[in-house]
């Protein structure tokens, strides 16, 4: 309960963040990683690394050295490195592609048809399943067309890109070696149908991985220390250009509503009460978080290739750093039943309905809006 009283805060940096180019091969992880660390554990933490960098310590510069490599190992297992202390988000990019397919084109017409396709988990269904059965079935080549096609189709919003997206569907679905599954991607063709009225609502920013992370991050912390918490984040040019957007889910002076179904409920407003830019020279905290935010987008990485000979993921892969992770990630998964989901329907709240008459009504946060 006195935890619960602090009102702390947190410092975030990410790894990974390519904007909307979704498919750099060399970057195939997003993460994001805030901790919450007083100056003197930041030192301890840093002192186990044993930069020799005057300024501070970056991962890239540690990771080329067998010695660096060390210490960022030392620094991943202290005591310090605790699941209360750090919290994380991973992204795996071509998946983070499929989901947006289902979530921003296939959802918004099952919607207008008076659908509710996040009942029971169908939309993380649906995108496991497509992720999967994509490169199982289909050319290779094309379903790489289709979602590199997709990504300029949400980023430009012109009729062109809408044409060239829905043509490369086409071409996937006949190079489909299974009839079955044909019908499925029959159910992206379909969408053409309503993409007008789709794109009018869509962010042309909206495929960024680190504004569904520092969201998700703020719901983490929220939960923790209820009476809130302010965000010193590294430099972002993608949060700056959001920054009035956080400010609205920060409204303080609205009443808490819950959103969203099972485990993927959530309480708004955000509980930032503060949020500022800084450079990692300044915060030893912001060293600290991105250390940890490269450690686990290096790790995922090698993850998502099969990797079994390299160092230090191999050193990193001893840590059970999915225990830091849970269901904070956009990962691929064989599941696709509710139960195995854990997404079994127990009422709720329609976030995508509910959302859009909390920002409605919100007044910014002066203390998240203003530098």
């Amino acid at each position: 309960m006195q935890e619960k009283q602090k009102i702390p805060t947190t410092y975030f940096d990410e790894s990974g963040n390519t904007g909307s180019n979704l498919l750099d091969p060399n970057q195939p992880v997003f993460s994001l990683a805030s901790c919450m660390f007083s100056n003197e554990e930041a030192q301890q933490l840093l002192n186990l690394v044993d930069s020799k960098s005057p300024h501070e310590a970056h991962f890239k510069n540690l990771r080329r050295r067998k010695s660096g490599q060390d210490g960022i190992i030392r620094l991943m297992s202290s005591k310090l490195a605790d699941v209360k202390n750090i919290k994380i988000n991973i992204f795996l990019k071509e998946f983070m592609i499929t989901t947006k397919i289902v979530d921003l084109l296939i959802e918004h017409m099952m919607h207008l048809m008076g659908e509710d396709l996040y009942l029971n988990g169908r939309n993380t269904a649906l995108s496991n399943m497509l992720y999967y059965c994509f490169p199982s079935f289909c050319d290779t080549d094309l379903v790489q067309n289709m979602y590199k096609s997709f990504v300029v189709m949400i980023r430009e919003q012109g009729q062109e890109h809408i044409d060239n997206f829905y043509t490369d569907v086409e071409k996937v679905k006949e190079s489909s070696s299974n009839q079955k599954f044909k019908g499925d991607v029959e159910l992206i063709l379909s969408t053409k149908n309503c993409i007008h009225d789709a794109l009018e609502g869509i962010d042309k920013f909206s495929l960024d991985s680190s504004i569904p992370a520092l969201f998700s991050h703020c719901v983490q912390w929220g939960n923790a220390y209820p009476k809130g918490f302010h965000i010193i984040h590294d430099d972002s040019h993608s949060i700056e250009k959001e920054r009035l957007l956080f400010a609205q889910f920060m409204d303080w002076t609205q009443d808490e509503i819950e959103l969203g179904y099972d485990r993927r409920k959530y309480n708004l407003p955000l509980k930032g009460r503060s949020l500022k830019f800084a450079s990692s020279e300044k915060y030893l905290q912001l060293q600290v978080s991105d250390i940890i935010a490269s450690s686990f987008s290096y790790w995922a990485s090698g993850v998502s290739r099969g990797e079994s000979q390299d160092y230090l993921f191999l050193e990193l892969n001893k840590l059970n750093l999915d225990r830091f992770i849970g269901h904070n990630k956009i990962w691929p998964t064989m599941d696709v039943t509710p139960e195995d989901l854990g997404t079994v329907h127990d009422g709720g709240l329609n976030a995508a309905n509910y959302t859009p008459f909390f920002l409605h009504n919100s007044v910014a946060n002066p203390d998240v809006a203003n530098t």
